[in-house]
């Protein structure tokens, strides 16, 4: 009897296809001398921000329409996801900046936080983009966050 030989084959069809993002880290500290503190598109779509909250500060997200015009082709429904990482000793506040809202629910509050020691890594969904001849239309941008809200436990 022949045996057939089962040696992982490296360039197996059904993964040919996919990408892999590339990953920015970018590091921000917030200070009561610095807050608040407003953040870049480069920081947003890197996709990793490290913050060192020394003191009670806030870091603020871009506003829609500097997404929007980030993004080649920015239309409703696409969509990133950014990790936010706080490592500082003090709770970090995300603030939103104009065009950028967060969905909540009834018993939720709209005030995004996170703990020290704790990451959320938070969905950015496009839901209208300016358009030139309408000039009642806006950029805008919806928030979803998941992640912990609690204090890390050592």
């Amino acid at each position: 009897m022949t045996l057939t030989s089962h040696t992982p084959n490296q360039g197996f069809q059904d993964f040919s296809t996919l990408t892999y993002p590339t990953t920015t880290v970018a590091n921000v500290i917030v200070t009561t001398a610095l807050t608040p503190v407003t953040g870049t598109v480069t920081e947003l779509l890197g996709g990793l921000l490290l913050v060192d909250c020394r003191d009670a500060g806030t870091w603020t997200t871009p506003t829609a329409a500097l997404i929007t015009a980030a993004i080649p082709g920015a239309a409703a429904g696409k969509s990133f996801e950014v990790d936010i990482v706080n490592y500082g000793d003090t709770t970090l506040t995300i603030g939103l900046g104009t065009g950028v809202t967060k969905t909540t629910i009834a018993t939720v509050s709209a005030v995004l936080t996170i703990v020290t020691l704790a990451s959320k890594r938070l969905r950015f969904v496009c839901t209208s983009v300016a358009n030139a001849s309408d000039p009642t239309s806006t950029d805008a941008w919806v928030v979803y966050a998941f992640g912990s809200t609690a204090a890390a436990v050592a």
